[in-house]
C-alpha cells in the first residue's frame, strides 16, 4: 500500500442545514407556547392558593373564637356563682382555709378556667386556686384599676355589665367585684382562662402551620397570644394591621379577611366580650407551595429549553462534524509536515506508508524512493540486539524507545533516538506503527568529548577537586587521591573537615572557600601535611562555578605542589640585601614589618617623608608620624590586618612631614608567608598623594556647585520646579510613614502680564527677583520657597497645619502689598493654601492648592484662599492666569 494514510474529502451539507433551520423554528414555537400556558396556569394557581390560605385562616379563626367565647361563658358562670357564695358569707374572705374549697368547687365546674383568685380591696391576695402562681402575689394592674373605679373597667380592657377583662404575663382573665349585702366591697374575683384548653380546640396539620392567633382589644392591642412558645415579635404584624384597620371600624359577629402585601389577616368579633380575635399568616408562607410549584414549573420549562437547545446543538454539530473532521485532518497533516523531527508511519507488514518533509530532508531521499519500502532502507551499523528488543516490544503491543545508527542517502552515518508507538484504529485494533526520531549524533559526540576531558583531568599532575556549598567533595582527580593516599569513595561525598580535620578547616581553609563562594577567584599559598606525600608547600586556586541566576553553586579547587619552587625562593633570600639597596633609591617610601606588625625596615624616602631616622622608625614605627586625627583609624586598620592575617592592607591618611606640613599619603602592604607563621612579613609602600587629593577636592567642590545649579532657578535663586517636586514627594512619604503634617502655599502675581506688556520683561524679571527675596526673608528656615513656573511660586511648609500655613500666607501677602517695586510701584499676589490629607498624592495636593489659588483670583485677587474644595467659575473678559 503506497497511498498516504491521511486522505482529505469535502461534502455538501446544504440539505442538512435547511433541515436544521426548520427544526429550530419549530422548537422555538413550541417553547413559546409552553411558556404562555405555564404562565397562565401559575397565575390561576396564585389566586387559588391565596383563596385556600384565606379559607384555612378563617376556619382556624372561627374555631379559636368559639373556644374563647365558651371560655368567657364558663368564666362568667363560675364568677357569678362564686360571687354569690362569697357575698352571703363575707366573713369567709378572711378565712382562706374555708374559702379555698368554695373557689375550688366553682373552678372544677368550669373546665375552661385554670385558676380562681380572690383579692382583698387593697389588692392583696386573700384566696387562690389553680395554676396561676404568678398572680397569687397580688392583683394585676388592670384588676387594681377596676377596684379603684366605679365601673369595672381597666386600662387595656373592656367591660360588659359587672365583668372586666384584661391580660397579665400572657394570661387572659375576667374579673368581677364582690359586694357584701350592705354594699361594702369585699374584694375582686379573678378567673384566668386555660390557654392550653383553647389551643386544643384548634385545627392542626401542615395546612395550618405558620399561623398566629391572638385576641385584640378595641385599640387593636394584643391581649392574648394562642401559642406564646412559638410566637415571634408581633410588633411588625400589629403595625401593619393598624395601617389597614383603624380602631373601632369593625363590628358585628362575622369574619373579615384582609389581604395585605406582607400578611393575610382574619378578624372576628367575639359574641361574649367586646374583643376581637385575629388570625394572621405571612403572605410568603401562604404562597410557599405556589412558589415551589412555580420554581418546579420554571425549572421544567428551562430544562425543556436546555434539552431543546442541546438537541439543536447536537443536530448542528452533527452537520458540521464531518467538515470539522476534514479540517482537523488537514491541520494535522500540515502540522506533521512542519514538525522538525522526522516522522515515519508503517503498516503491519513494515511497509512505509507515510513520511513527513523532515524525514526526507534528513535522509536525502525522495518520497517515491521510500514509499512502500521497509525502514531497512536506512539500515546502517545498528546492533542486532536493538532490533530484537524492538520486535519484542511491538509483539507485546508496547511502545519502544531506542537508538538506531542509520545510513543517509549520501552515505553518512547518523545516530538517531527513535520512539515507535503502535497506533490503533476506531475498533481498538493495531493498524500501523508511528515512529518519531531525533538526531543525537552531536550529543553522543559531546559525551565522548566529556569522557576524554575526564581522562585528561585524571592524567593531570595537579590536584583538582570540585566542591559544593556544603563543603563536600563532588569529584577529585587521580592526583588528589594519590597525595592523600585514599580511595575515591573515602573523599568524594565527604566534607573538607572530615579530610583535613575540623580545626584546620575552620582556621586555614573555610574563609577562603567562603570567599570563592562569594564570587571571587581566590589564590593563595600554604603548607599542607599530606598523608602520603608529607609536608608540601602548595599554591591553591579557588574558582567559582556559577549556576542559574549568577549564584555560585560549586567551586573548582586547583592545587599545585610548588614545594621545590618554595625552596628555590628560600635561596633567593640572600638577595634581600640587594633588594634593600635598590629600595633606597626608590622614589616612594618602602617599609617591611614582621608578623606582629613591628617595623623592621624603612627606606631613605620614607625617612625623608616622615622626618624621622631609620632607627626611630624601627623603634616607634612610621605610624607615629600620622596626623593625630587619623592615627586611631590607621592603627585600627593595621591592627586588624595583623590579627586576621589578611593578605593585603591599604589605607589613605594624612601625615606630618619633617617641617610639620600636613601631607596626604597612600600606604599599601602585602603579607608574605614564611616557612613558619612567625616568618611572615609585610612589605609595603607609601606614596605622597597630596596633589591628587587636592585635585579631587576641587572636583568635588565643582560637583557640589553643579548640583546646586541643577536644583536652583536661575532668575530668582529659589528652588526650581524639579527640586520642589522632589521635596514634595519626600514630605508625602514622611507623612505616610510618620504622620507629620505638610502644607502648600501657591502664589501667583496679580496682573503680571500687564507688567511685561507695558514695562518689558527686564522689569518683570526684577519684580520676580524682589518677590523671591521677600519670600526668603519672610518664611521659616524649614520652609522651601521655589519658582513653580512663570510668575507662579510654590512654598512647601513641612510640619505645618492648614491654619499655620494660612497665617504664613497672610503675613507674606501683607508684606508684598506694603513693598514698593521698581518702575511699577506696588504689586499684589494671590495665594492658595492647602494641607496634606490621608491618601493624597502629589498631583491631588497640587490640584487643591491650584484650585484655592484660582478661587483667590476669582474673588478679587490680593487674598488668601484655603483648600480643599474645587469650584468652577467662568469669568468674562478676565484671564485668571494674569
Amino acid at each position: 500500500m503506497k497511498s498516504r494514510p491521511l486522505q482529505l474529502s469535502l461534502q455538501d451539507h446544504a440539505h442538512r442545514h435547511r433541515l436544521a433551520h426548520s427544526i429550530l423554528i419549530g422548537a422555538a414555537t413550541l417553547v413559546v407556547m409552553m411558556t404562555v400556558i405555564l404562565g397562565w396556569a401559575l397565575y390561576q394557581d396564585y389566586h387559588n392558593t391565596l383563596q385556600r390560605a384565606g379559607e384555612r385562616l378563617q376556619t382556624q379563626l372561627r374555631a379559636y373564637s368559639s373556644a374563647v367565647d365558651m371560655a368567657f361563658v364558663s368564666a362568667d358562670h363560675a364568677l357569678s356563682h362564686a360571687r354569690e357564695d362569697i357575698r352571703w358569707h363575707g366573713t369567709l374572705t378572711d378565712d382562706a382555709v374555708r374559702m379555698r374549697p368554695v373557689l375550688l368547687r366553682h373552678l372544677l365546674s368550669a373546665p375552661a378556667l385554670d385558676s380562681l383568685i380572690l383579692y382583698r380591696p387593697d389588692g392583696t391576695t386573700a384566696v387562690s386556686t389553680g395554676l396561676a402562681e404568678e398572680l397569687r402575689t397580688g392583683a394585676p394592674d388592670w384588676v387594681r384599676a377596676a377596684l379603684a373605679a366605679n365601673l369595672h373597667t381597666a386600662t387595656g380592657s373592656t367591660a360588659t355589665g359587672s365583668l372586666a377583662t384584661g391580660s397579665s404575663d400572657g394570661r387572659l382573665g375576667v374579673s368581677m367585684r364582690v359586694m357584701a349585702p350592705d354594699g361594702t366591697v369585699l374584694g375582686v374575683l379573678l378567673a384566668t382562662i386555660d390557654r392550653d384548653r383553647i389551643q386544643s380546640e384548634l385545627e392542626t396539620g401542615e395546612a395550618y402551620g405558620g399561623q398566629n392567633l391572638m385576641l385584640l382589644d378595641s385599640d387593636n392591642q394584643a391581649l392574648l397570644v394562642a401559642d406564646p412558645h412559638s410566637r415571634r415579635d408581633l410588633r411588625p404584624v400589629l403595625t401593619r394591621l393598624h395601617t389597614l384597620l383603624t380602631p373601632g371600624d369593625f363590628s358585628g359577629y362575622g369574619t373579615r379577611l384582609v389581604l395585605g402585601d406582607q400578611y393575610l389577616f382574619a378578624l372576628r368579633q367575639l359574641s361574649q366580650q367586646p374583643i376581637r380575635a385575629l388570625a394572621v399568616i405571612e403572605r410568603s408562607r401562604a404562597l410557599a407551595g405556589w412558589e415551589m410549584r412555580t420554581l418546579t414549573g420554571g425549572g421544567v420549562l428551562v430544562l425543556v429549553m436546555l434539552m431543546t437547545l442541546l438537541f439543536l446543538r447536537q443536530w448542528r454539530e452533527g452537520a458540521l462534524r464531518q467538515r470539522d473532521t476534514v479540517n482537523d485532518l488537514a491541520h494535522l497533516y500540515q502540522a506533521i509536515e512542519q514538525i522538525p523531527s522526522p516522522i515515519l508511519i508503517t503498516d503491519l507488514r513494515s511497509r512505509i506508508i507515510y513520511v513527513n518533509r523532515a524525514y526526507l530532508d534528513r535522509s536525502g531521499y525522495q518520497r517515491h524512493e521510500v514509499m512502500g519500502q521497509k525502514p531497512a532502507i536506512l539500515s546502517g551499523n545498528t546492533p542486532d540486539a536493538t532490533y530484537r528488543s524492538l520486535w519484542q516490544h511491538l509483539e507485546r503491543e508496547q511502545p519502544w524507545e531506542g537508538e538506531f545508527i542509520n545510513r543517509m542517502n549520501d552515505g553518512s552515518m547518523r545516530i538517531e533516538h527513535t520512539v515507535i508507538t503502535p497506533v490503533r484504529d476506531v475498533d481498538g485494533e493495531i493498524a500501523s506503527y508511528f515512529a518519531i526520531s531525533s538526531d543525537i549524533t552531536e550529543k553522543r559526540e559531546a559525551e565522548e568529548r566529556l569522557f576524554r576531558y575526564r581522562v585528561i583531568v585524571d592524567a593531570s599532575s595537579e590536584m583538582l577537586a570540585l566542591i559544593d556549598r556544603d563543603y563536600r567533595y563532588l569529584q577529585v582527580n587521580t592526583s588528589y587521591l594519590a597525595y592523600h593516599g585514599r580511595a575515591r569513595d573515602e573523599i568524594e561525598g565527604h566534607s573538607i573537615a572530615e579530610l583535613w580535620g575540623e580545626a584546620f578547616f575552620n582556621e586555614r581553609i573555610r574563609h577562603r572557600v567562603d570567599q570563592a563562594f562569594a564570587g571571587e577567584a581566590v589564590s593563595y599559598e600554604e603548607w599542607f601535611d599530606y598523608r602520603r606525600k608529607g609536608r608540601r608547600y602548595c599554591k591553591v586556586t579557588c574558582n567559582p562555578v556559577h549556576g542559574s541566576g549568577d549564584r555560585v553553586e560549586k567551586i573548582v579547587v586547583n592545587i599545585s605542589d610548588i614545594t621545590e619552587l618554595k625552596r628555590s625562593e628560600q635561596a633567593l633570600r640572600t638577595s634581600e640585601a640587594r633588594f634593600r639597596t635598590l629600595s633606597e633609591f626608590s622614589p616612594m617610601g618602602v617599609f617591611e614589618a614582621d608578623a606582629g606588625g613591628h617595623n623592621l625596615y624603612s627606606n631613605r624616602h620614607l625617612c625623608d617623608m616622615t622626618g624621622r631616622s631609620a632607627d626611630e622608625l624601627s623603634a616607634y614605627g612610621w605610624a607615629e608620624s600620622v596626623y593625630p586625627d587619623d592615627r586611631d583609624r590607621v592603627a585600627d586598620s593595621w591592627g586588624r590586618t595583623i590579627a586576621q592575617r589578611l593578605p593585603e592592607w591599604h589605607c589613605d591618611a594624612r601625615m606630618l612631614n619633617g617641617d610639620g606640613e600636613v601631607r596626604w599619603f597612600r600606604a599599601f602592604a602585602r603579607r608574605f608567608e614564611g616557612e613558619h607563621s612567625e616568618d611572615a612579613r609585610y612589605i609595603g609602600t607609601v606614596l605622597d598623594i597630596t596633589e591628587q587629593i587636592e585635585h579631587q577636592q576641587i572636583l568635588e567642590s565643582k560637583n557640589r556647585e553643579l548640583e546646586r545649579l541643577s536644583t536652583t532657578d536661575v532668575l530668582t535663586g529659589l528652588a526650581n520646579r524639579g527640586r520642589l517636586e522632589e521635596l514634595l514627594a519626600q514630605e508625602i512619604h514622611r507623612y505616610e510613614r510618620y504622620g507629620s503634617g505638610c502644607a502648600l502655599i501657591m502664589v501667583d502675581v496679580d496682573h503680571f502680564k500687564q507688567v511685561n506688556d507695558t514695562c518689558g520683561h527686564a522689569v518683570g524679571d526684577q519684580v520676580l527677583r524682589q518677590l523671591a527675596t521677600l519670600m526668603r526673608d519672610n518664611t521659616r528656615l524649614s520652609d522651601c520657597a521655589g519658582r513653580w513656573g512663570g510668575e507662579e511660586f510654590l512654598i512647601v511648609c513641612p510640619n505645618t497645619s492648614l491654619e499655620g500655613a494660612r497665617q504664613l500666607a497672610e503675613a507674606l501677602r501683607q508684606r508684598i502689598e506694603e513693598s514698593v517695586f521698581p518702575v511699577i510701584g506696588q504689586r499684589t499676589c494671590s495665594f492658595g493654601v492647602t494641607a496634606i490629607c490621608p491618601g493624597d498624592n502629589a498631583r491631588q495636593l497640587l490640584q487643591r492648592a491650584d484650585d484655592a489659588l484660582y478661587r483667590a483670583k476669582y474673588a478679587g485677587r490680593n487674598r488668601v484662599e484655603v483648600g480643599p474644595g474645587n469650584i468652577e467659575v467662568t469669568l468674562e473678559n478676565d484671564d485668571p492666569a494674569a
